[in-house]
């Protein structure tokens, strides 16, 4: 702990800093501009509120330069003090470091005298391993590591010690020039770190030598810190003459010390750029397993406004493109093609936000702006304190010479503009910026413009008008999807060619309506000249409207009608309410035919997002947080204002409002309460009244999220099919106002709430129920194990949740379970054998589940088990063996010593993951019998040391992921006898000497990664022979001498010039492969 005289001068330095730099330190251990506080704000607990693991995010500056630097949080201003002019935002100041506080210190000295030992220990097994080995030894740390501070938030750890080490280092004198080579070379470490949150989406293999590194340094550091803190303690009470000898002899000692640690940092750099290289290589290589030929129906007439935006990209400091247009001509395909061109030719991701007609949170879009420029994650309590963090992330970006890359999608308005970018963003963006966006007004294009202006004379401004397809454009695009297979000859042309002609024309070139209409047609039995006759029509009427955004509404509009009532129902409820949300949940709720056919129509479709990305009601509801990207249900905001004005009255949503919707107060002619058939309340402080509900006798859908309900709904809601009912943080009324086991109709129920009412009755005919974060729940309660006609159970993050009890063999329908996150369950019932119509069942991240019951055999129908997350799973039952329909096995970062041999009778297996099951040692010979198998992932998997020789009798295997078993000694001869095999992924495989020339017989081979196989030391000129290659990764292979074989340049085009430095070399393409440099900006 601190002693009183550290606590004296660091107030003092804090002072003094303060004093001179005109900053302070706000309530988050941040900076806040122009303002002073108490002093007993710097003496007291400032930035008290730290996250997991006891630290925050903070980054620490050097001595020279402050490139560690915190993005600072700005001053707390209201959103009503926002809006005002007289509150402006403060002017940038690029070279403003981080001022931390005792309670920082406090916290990271406990940390490092609780972690001694434990710091000390490694620096031992670091310094006293030889230089060559070193890299292995980081990456078997890599569990200590993880155990000791908790995965990727272990690095937040990491930038608050570097400023602590910093800080504290004024106290060694005679050693400052050491120190601040050492803190450069650490400087040098995290920005590394920064361009991987930039380049790259997720990747644990990537941060094992990062993470060995740092805590290298830090152990150092503290190793040599611990020294100089005797020695001072030791000349406050001995003789001047001791206390000189005490000091001479440490001044010599500790910059030798620190020299040995600069030495194996420059090392160990050249390991992380390696790494980092490695990752970014397999993040942009094309995707190998092929399809058929496809044509990008959206992206057709693009070619040439994608060149001209990128081409413009090049020019020298900030781009701003905006792309504008009429609604439904392409500028949201158009950006994402741009972003996408970019991302694979540069090899740097943009952030990208999606704006939309409803931006439910403004906060939200910039937090996740500040997260993808590399900001960290924080939330906002305003939009004015989002503005400052964006803007000294900027600046930050700027100083240290890097680029800010930017996608806003659908700005259309143009207020929007002050609120949700920082006022000064000319003054702050860095050179060589590319700002893309896409508006349906010119006008809002051009206030960004004026925002950006004081970027020059480094400056340019492309104003993009994306104009309509041309007439062969058009009927491309429309036969694309009007025939249900590829025009091929004049004859087929023929069958469409009076339709194509009639109706194509009142498309007026729109991407959109072309699609629409032409998925339309592709039914036959809407083929008929009477259909196309009736429609062209009726589109020709919508041409009478006023303007063009009118009759392109009244065009769409034609095809709406033409839906049956099921598809408009389903329609009018996605527009309203489900645009957002996990596909996978709207399924369910809407029905799988009612989403494959709106999805055939062109009227929805899948968008993948990250899970980071999710907020409001699509993070409430997601299905899971395990994957990394999810598919949400898409619509175009043309479609969905068809949606509201049709839905108009009937379907009544409000969220973040003060007081109720009007309509819910209006019960009259013409706007009875009982013409509602949809009601989401997000948000809302007013309460809704329980006689409102009463009155609601054709309530199909009820979404409540934060809000209450004063007063008891006493009749049967009887038509209602749908309830959602949530709240984000505990409260001390949690009951449902209404008795759901009367709902006759009620089939789909979500519930989550950190308690519930465990005596909560529901409808004998409920079909699909999830329980989310429901803590009060110790045992699966009775009233749910008696719904013997549920077909889907999802319980998530029921952290209490410890026994399923016997009675949850009842529950012989259900079809889909998934108990994810439940750390409390250790078993599971033997009744589970009941369960004899289980197709899937999700297990993933139920930690302290140590076995499976053998009962689980009988569960003849199972086709997917994920036992992924489970740590103390050690060992699958023999009785998995019959698991005959299984098809999807998934037991990755699980904690299995060996796998069964039963394993071998799952005949229908097509896909087994076993990645990071650290402690696996080897294979049974029995996997050679799993004929289907078609992807097998052991990548990470650092104690395998071997595959079986009957490897090579897995004759439908596709993809065999070998990344980062950096104890495997040798490959079986055997494997190279896969000729199914199109993806071999053997990066970090330390061991791997060479490649035999039997890998010439992987003739459907298209992907060979061979990244940091650094004992690798030439490659066969029989891989010259695989034509099917598309991508070859080499980088970090630092034994290859010499040239690569020169047949390897007749894989790629004439035209296309060889690059090799380091090498590091990338061969990638889609069908010609073509070799690519990729090094770090």
């Amino acid at each position: 702990m601190f002693q009183a005289e550290e606590s004296r001068l660091l107030n003092n330095i804090l002072r003094n800093r303060v004093r001179d730099e005109g900053m302070m330190p706000n309530s988050m251990g941040e900076l806040e501009g122009g303002r002073s506080l108490p002093e007993s704000r710097i003496e007291g607990g400032i930035g008290k509120g730290i996250p997991k693991n006891g630290f925050s995010y903070g980054k620490a500056h050097s001595f020279t330069t402050p490139k560690w630097q915190e993005c600072a949080s700005p001053t707390r201003y209201s959103d009503k003090e926002s809006m005002s002019p007289t509150v402006p935002e403060p002017e940038p100041e690029v070279s403003t470091p981080v001022a931390f506080n005792k309670e920082d210190y406090k916290n990271v000295d406990e940390f490092l005298n609780s972690h001694a030992a434990f710091l000390d220990d490694l620096r031992k097994k670091v310094t006293e391993t030889p230089v060559k080995d070193r890299v292995l030894i980081f990456e078997n740390l890599q569990w200590e590591i993880l155990r000791e501070a908790g995965n990727l938030s272990w690095f937040g750890l990491a930038f608050k010690l570097v400023g602590y080490i910093t800080t504290r280092s004024h106290s060694v004198a005679y050693c400052h020039e050491k120190i601040e080579t050492l803190q450069q070379q650490v400087d040098y470490i995290g920005d590394q770190i920064d361009e991987l949150k930039l380049c790259l989406e997720t990747d644990s293999d990537i941060f094992k030598i990062a993470a060995g590194t740092l805590l290298y340094t830090f152990a150092a550091i503290k190793h040599i810190e611990q020294k100089v803190d005797t020695s001072q303690r030791y000349t406050s009470c001995c003789s001047p003459v001791s206390a000189w000898m005490v000091r001479k002899s440490l001044s010599e000692g500790v910059p030798t010390q620190l020299d040995d640690v600069l030495s194996e940092l420059k090392v160990l750099q050249d390991n992380l750029m390696f790494a980092t290289l490695a990752a970014v290589g397999n993040r942009v290589a094309q995707s190998v397993i092929k399809k058929p030929p496809a044509l990008q129906t959206m992206s057709i007439g693009l070619d040439q406004h994608i060149s001209h935006i990128i081409s413009f990209f090049q020019k020298p400091g900030v781009c701003l493109v905006g792309i504008y247009g009429h609604a439904g001509v392409g500028k949201t395909m158009l950006l994402n093609e741009v972003v996408t061109t970019l991302q694979k030719t540069q090899k740097r991701l943009f952030a990208s936000v999606e704006v939309g007609e409803r931006p439910d949170d403004l906060r939200k879009l910039q937090a996740s702006l500040l997260q993808q420029l590399g900001g960290g994650k924080k939330e906002f309590t305003s939009t004015a304190q989002g503005r400052n963090a964006l803007l000294y992330q900027l600046q930050k970006l700027k100083h240290n010479n890097k680029q800010a890359r930017i996608a806003i999608d659908n700005l259309f308005d143009i207020r929007l503009i002050g609120e949700l970018f920082p006022h000064s963003l000319g003054k702050v963006l860095p050179l060589k910026s590319s700002l893309l966006v896409s508006s349906p007004s010119l006008a809002i294009i051009n206030r960004l413009d004026q925002l950006c202006r004081p970027a020059m004379p480094q400056y340019h401004f492309l104003p993009y008008k994306l104009p309509s397809l041309s007439a062969q454009q058009a009927k491309t695009l429309f036969l694309s999807h009007a025939a249900s297979e590829p025009v091929r000859s004049q004859g087929m042309l023929n069958k469409y060619v009076e339709m194509v002609d009639q109706v194509v024309p009142l498309c007026d070139g729109n991407p959109l309506a072309l699609k629409v209409t032409g998925s339309y047609f592709s039914d036959e039995a809407n083929q008929s000249e009477e259909h196309w006759s009736s429609i062209s029509k009726k589109m020709k009427l919508a041409e009478e409207l006023d303007s063009p955004e009118d009759q392109m509404f009244g065009k769409l509009q034609v095809i709406y009608d033409r839906l049956d009532m099921t598809l408009k129902e389903a329609f009018l409820d996605i527009s309203i309410f489900f645009r957002g949300w996990d596909w996978r949940i709207v399924d369910r709720i809407v029905g799988k035919p009612a989403m494959k056919s709106l999805m055939s129509q062109a009227l929805i479709a899948a968008s993948k997002k990250d899970t980071e990305s999710l907020y409001g009601i699509a993070q409430w509801t997601r299905y899971s947080e395990h994957p990394w990207k999810v598919e949400l249900v898409g619509m175009h905001d043309l479609l969905a204002a068809i949606g509201s004005r049709r839905a108009q009255g009937n379907r009544v949503q409000s969220e973040d409002q003060t007081h109720l919707p009007e309509r819910l107060l209006v019960d009259g002619p013409g706007n009875e309460l009982s013409n509602i058939k949809g009601l989401s309340l997000l948000s809302c402080k007013e309460a809704l009244q329980g006689h409102m509900l009463e009155r609601m006798s054709n309530l199909r859908l009820l979404i409540l999220h934060d809000t209450g309900v004063r007063g008891y709904c006493t009749k049967a809601l009887s038509q209602l099919q749908f309830f959602y009912w949530g709240r984000s943080q505990p409260a001390s009324e949690v009951k449902i106002p209404f008795q759901m086991n009367r709902m006759k109709k009620l089939e789909v129920v979500i519930l989550r709430a950190h308690e519930i009412d465990l005596n909560l009755k529901f409808p004998p005919q409920l079909r699909d129920l999830t329980l989310i974060g429901c803590n009060n729940m110790e045992e699966l309660p009775d009233t749910v194990a008696q719904l013997t006609g549920l077909a889907e159970l999802h319980l998530y993050s029921c952290s209490r949740l410890q026994d399923l009890t016997e009675a949850f063999g009842n529950l012989r329908t259900l079809y889909r379970f998934r108990m994810e996150n439940c750390g409390g369950i250790k078993e599971l019932p033997r009744s589970l054998g009941h369960l004899i119509n289980l197709k899937e069942m999700d297990l993933s991240g139920c930690q302290n589940l140590t076995s499976l019951p053998p009962e689980i055999g009988t569960l003849c129908n199972l086709e997917r088990l994920d036992l992924s997350r489970c740590k103390s799973l050690t060992l699958l039952p023999s009785e998995i063996g019959g698991l005959r329909s299984l098809t999807y096995l998934s037991c990755a970062h699980c904690a299995l010593t060996s796998v069964c041999p039963e394993i071998g009778k799952l005949g229908m297996l097509e896909e087994l993951s076993l990645t990071n099951c650290a402690r696996l040692e080897k294979l049974p010979k029995e996997i050679g019998n799993l004929a289907f198998l078609e992807r097998l992932n052991l990548s990470s998997c650092i104690g395998l040391k071997e595959l079986p020789r009957e490897i090579g009798c897995l004759g439908s295997l596709l993809r065999l992921s070998l990344s980062t078993c950096t104890a495997l000694l040798r490959l079986p001869e055997e494997l190279w006898c896969l000729t199914t095999l199109q993806s071999l992924d053997l990066d970090y495989c330390k061991h791997l000497t060479h490649l035999p020339k039997e890998i010439g017989n992987l003739t459907s081979l298209q992907k060979l990664s061979l990244n940091c196989c650094t004992k690798l030391t030439k490659l066969p000129t029989e891989i010259t022979g695989l034509r099917s290659l598309q991508v070859l990764n080499l980088v970090g292979c630092t034994g290859l001498k010499g040239d690569l074989p020169p047949a390897l340049h007749d894989l790629t085009n004439d035209d296309v010039e060889v690059h090799k430095d380091d090498d590091s070399v990338i061969l990638e393409g889609p069908v010609n492969p073509s070799f690519k440099l990729y090094t770090v900006a």
